[in-house]
């Protein structure tokens, strides 16, 4: 697809098309430009959205095809669906995502569907980005952005935030100066205590217990207040950017999201402390 050649500012980017290095399957890295998100806790950043890019973001979360996007995310649910179940079997997958693929995330590729959106050119698009602030990974793993289209926004945007669960794979050890590694319980293998290792700042949800003595509770939650907004605080923002004193600084946040979420969250081992 060539995009169009034209200075007005269009709805959207196709900041990538790929093939998936979790199972193949093509995908696609899409950023709205139309009107400013309404999320009340990140503000009016820019969103970034990993979509396979040939299956609806529901359809592909019912029949475990979001895990080309999202590959062993723990807050995916890794739950396998056999094909055929005796009847009345009711299927439990406690997924604890709190992106409501119905939302954002349909109406992203039901527009991509309808070609509304064009290929990223910089030298045509970088305008409507420049001094803006970035979200990496609104919905959908950020590592499958490329890393140089990453370092390129980054370099004209104001500000980003961005969380991975891939931190453990060390082929996605460069991301790690731009993305917080996504963290659950303070020991075990998803937990920060690995991550910390690893050399990252952490993100790290919990259901309960007490926090590290290095980590701050999340500006933007509703626990502190919601004293600022992602956009405002910027907090995570990787461990390669912060000023002295800041760049060991993590951020804990509760569990949340509606009835459906907080009883996956009640339900997930990972997420106990």
């Amino acid at each position: 697809m060539v995009a169009r050649s034209s200075t007005a500012k269009p709805l959207g980017v196709i900041l990538h098309r790929g093939q998936s290095a979790f199972d193949g399957s093509p995908y696609v890295v899409i950023m709205p430009l139309g009107k400013p998100s309404k999320n009340g806790k990140t503000g009016k950043m820019l969103q970034t959205y990993i979509l396979r890019s040939h299956v609806h973001p529901v359809v592909a979360v019912r029949n475990g095809g979001d895990v080309g996007i999202c590959n062993d995310c723990p807050m995916r649910g890794l739950v396998s669906f056999p094909k055929r179940q005796p009847p009345k079997v009711k299927r439990k997958r406690f997924r604890a995502c709190y992106v409501n693929v119905g939302q954002g995330p349909s109406m992203v590729y039901d527009a991509f569907k309808r070609g509304r959106y064009v290929d990223y050119v910089p030298g045509l698009h970088d305008q409507f980005i420049r001094g803006r602030k970035v979200r990496f990974g609104t919905y959908g793993e950020p590592v499958l952005i490329p890393l140089d289209v990453v370092q390129h926004l980054v370099s004209i945007s104001a500000g980003w935030t961005g969380y991975t669960h891939q931190w453990a794979n060390l082929h996605f050890a460069g991301y790690q100066r731009f993305l917080m590694a996504s963290v659950h319980g303070l020991t075990g293998p998803w937990s920060r205590e690995h991550a910390k290792s690893l050399g990252w700042r952490t993100f790290r949800t919990m259901r309960e217990g007490e926090p590290a003595a290095d980590e701050i509770l999340c500006p933007a939650s509703k626990e502190a207040g919601k004293r600022l907004t992602c956009e405002q605080c910027r907090l995570c923002d990787g461990a390669g950017t912060r000023k002295a004193g800041l760049q060991m600084v993590d951020i804990y946040i509760p569990g949340h999201g509606g009835k459906a979420i907080m009883s996956a969250v009640a339900n997930l081992p990972i997420l106990q402390a």
